[in-house]
C-alpha cells in the first residue's frame, strides 16, 4: 500500500462507488481482475448493487477466483456450493428475472454441477413406477421423501440434499421456466440423466457420485484453461514443481531440463490473446480504458485497494525489487533491459510464473503467501541460484555482468531450480538473515514436501 494513504472501510467504499458519475460504463470498463478485487474488498453480501452491473466476464472471473479453494496449499481447488449460494442470493437482489438470466449466461456444465451440489432430480413418473415395488428399499425412500425438500415442475421432482442455497436456487428455477425454458430444460434433463441410477438401488449411487465428480472435473477444467491464460498456476501443478526442485540432478546447469509443467505453463501464454498480456506482466492492476474509467481509478486509488492472498501474483512481480542487496540486481534486470530487450521481457513473465508457483503451493512461516511475499521470495531464490551457479560466496561478490549473463543464459525456474536443491539440502546461514528472509516461504515449503 502507498505510504500516506489510508484503507478506508468498505461501506465508505461502496458508498463512494454508488455516486461516482457514469457508474455503470465506468465500473464495466474495468478489467475483470480489478473488478473481482473490488468485490473481494467490498465483500460479495455488500456488493449487490455493483455484482447486478457486471459484465459476463467480470462475473466469470469473480466467480473463479471466490468460488473455488483449496484446504492446503498444492491440493486441488474444488467448488464451493455454499458460497455459491451467497452469490445467488446476491444475484436475486435484482429480482428473480435478471438472476435467472445471469445464470442462463453461463455455462450449462458449471449451472449444472452448481445445482447438482444443493439437489437431486428425478423424473416424477418413473420415480413413482419404482416406488410402487413395495421392497424395504422403497419404505426407506418413502421417509426420506417426506422428510425432503422438494419441488415439482413439470415432471421433473426437485429434492434438497439438505446443503444451503435450497430456496435461492427455486426462486433462480422458477424464474428460468417462466423467461428461459429452453435452458432450464437442458440442465434439468441432464440432473435427471445424472440422476437416473438412484431410481435403481441404493449400491447405484457410487456410480451417480462418480458422474458428479467427472463433471466437477470439466467445470474445474474450464476455470483452469480461463486462469492459465491469465497466468495463475493451478496448485496441484505448483506442488509438483516445488516437489521436484527439490531434488538432486547430475550434470552441469545448463544440461537441466525444464519440467513438464512450466513448458506447458509457457504454451498457454503464448496461446493467449495479447490482450491478455497486461493482466500477467504489468507492475500494477491492470487498468480500464483511460476515458470511461478514469473517475473510478481515482476512487480505487484513494481506497488502496490490493490483490487479495491467493490470487494471480502475475501482477505483483515489482518493477524495482523489494529488497536489493547492494543494487546488484536491479542493476543486472536493468543491464538485460538493455542487452537483450526480449530476454529481459521473457524472465520478467518467468519470475511471475514463480511468484504465482509459490502462492498456489508453497507455505511461508504463517501459512499462504501473499502474492507480494512470493514475488519477493521468487526473484530472491533466481538471485540465490545464480550466486551458486557463479560460484560466489556472498551476494557482494557477484559482478553486474556476470549476473546479467546468468539472467540471460538461464530460465529463472531453472536458476530457482539451483537454489532449491540448496536450500533442501545445506546450511547458507552465510549469506546473511536479510537476504535469507526473503526465502522463508522456499524451506518451508521444502520440509513440508519432504516430511
Amino acid at each position: 500500500m502507498a505510504q500516506g494513504i489510508t484503507r478506508l472501510p468498505s461501506s465508505r467504499l461502496l458508498a463512494r462507488l454508488i455516486e461516482t458519475p457514469d457508474l455503470v460504463r465506468s465500473l464495466q470498463a474495468l478489467p475483470s481482475a480489478q473488478f473481482s478485487a473490488l468485490i473481494r474488498r467490498i465483500g460479495v453480501e455488500d456488493a449487490g448493487e455493483l455484482i447486478a452491473l457486471a459484465t459476463l466476464d467480470q462475473l466469470t472471473q469473480a466467480f473463479d477466483e471466490d468460488l473455488f479453494a483449496s484446504h492446503a496449499p498444492g491440493e486441488r481447488e474444488r467448488f464451493d456450493a455454499a458460497r455459491f449460494a451467497i452469490w445467488l442470493e446476491v444475484l436475486l437482489e435484482a429480482g428473480d428475472t435478471a438472476a435467472a438470466a445471469r445464470i442462463s449466461a453461463l455455462s450449462e456444465d458449471f449451472v449444472l454441477h452448481a445445482l447438482l451440489q444443493v439437489m437431486v432430480v428425478l423424473d416424477d413418473d418413473a420415480l413413482r413406477e419404482r416406488m410402487d415395488v413395495a421392497d424395504d428399499a422403497a419404505e426407506l425412500a418413502d421417509k426420506a421423501l417426506e422428510s425432503a425438500f422438494s419441488e415439482q415442475l413439470d415432471g421433473y421432482l426437485l429434492l434438497g440434499r439438505g446443503e444451503p442455497g435450497w430456496d435461492a436456487w427455486i426462486s433462480v428455477i422458477l424464474a428460468l421456466d417462466r423467461e428461459d425454458r429452453s435452458f432450464l430444460e437442458r440442465i434439468l434433463d441432464r440432473a435427471v440423466a445424472a440422476c437416473a441410477d438412484y431410481l435403481e438401488d441404493l449400491d447405484e449411487l457410487c456410480e451417480a457420485l462418480s458422474q458428479a465428480e467427472s463433471l466437477a472435473e470439466d467445470v474445474e477444467a474450464e476455470r483452469e484453461q480461463r486462469r492459465s491464460a491469465q497466468g495463475y498456476v493451478e496448485p496441484r501443478a505448483a506442488a509438483g514443481f516445488l516437489k521436484l526442485a527439490s531434488r538432486p540432478y547430475d550434470g552441469p546447469l545448463r544440461a537441466l531440463p525444464r519440467d513438464a509443467n512450466t513448458r506447458a505453463y509457457f504454451r498457454e501464454l503464448e496461446r493467449a490473446p495479447s490482450s491478455s498480456a497486461p493482466s500477467r506482466v504489468a507492475g500494477t492492476l491492470p487498468r480500464g480504458k483511460a476515458v470511461a474509467a478514469e473517475p473510478l481509478d481515482r476512487l480505487l486509488a484513494e481506497f488502496a485497494m490490493e490483490p487479495a492472498a491467493g490470487g494471480s501474483a502475475a501482477t505483483s512481480v515489482p518493477e524495482e525489487p523489494a529488497w536489493d542487496p547492494h543494487s546488484l540486481i536491479q542493476s543486472a534486470l536493468s543491464e538485460l533491459n538493455r542487452r537483450d530487450p526480449a530476454r529481459g521481457a521473457a524472465l520478467m513473465e518467468e519470475l511471475a510464473y514463480l511468484a504465482n508457483v509459490l502462492v498456489a503451493g508453497a507455505e511461508g512461516e504463517f501459512g499462504a503467501l501473499t502474492p507480494s511475499q512470493a514475488a519477493s521470495a521468487a526473484l530472491a531464490s533466481v538471485f540465490l541460484g545464480a550466486l551458486l551457479e557463479a560460484g560466489s560466496e556472498a551476494p557482494d561478490e557477484l559482478e553486474t555482468q556476470r549476473l546479467t549473463s546468468l539472467l540471460q543464459e538461464f530460465h529463472a525456474d531453472i536458476l530457482f531450480r539451483r537454489a532449491a536443491v540448496a536450500l533442501a539440502g545445506s546450511s547458507l546461514g552465510h549469506l546473511g538473515q536479510p537476504f535469507l528472509a526473503e526465502l522463508s516461504a522456499v524451506p518451508a515449503t521444502l520440509r513440508r514436501l519432504h516430511s
